[in-house]
């Protein structure tokens, strides 16, 4: 025994479709807002210096990590010169018994 004086409008209901009995919210148009030239500016110095910190740690740290890498090629190869020595000496002194 619902009233009109107790019946509410479901809150998915939008000013766009009220009347009809289709449950889907329509909702309005986005609005906006001017941007100040203030905000602009703010968000472009906090991306600047964000890009500054991020590229003035990142930069170093691939410099250091370049460096070991060449050296530890420069290891393996020296160990590779020695290893390859050793099995030549190996091989020698097989064909000489």
């Amino acid at each position: 025994m619902a009233t009109k004086a107790n019946a509410k409008q479901s809150s998915r209901q939008g000013a766009n479709n009220r009347g009809s009995n289709d449950s889907y919210y329509i909702p309005p148009p986005p609005l906006p807002s001017p941007k100040t030239d203030e905000d602009n500016q703010v968000g472009f110095l906090i991306a600047f210096l964000s890009m500054v910190v991020v590229f003035g740690l990142l930069l170093p740290i691939m410099g250091m990590m370049y460096l070991d890498i060449l050296e530890a090629k420069k290891e393996t190869k020296q160990q590779q010169e020695q290893v390859q020595r050793l099995i030549n000496q190996v091989k020698r002194e097989r064909e000489d018994k």
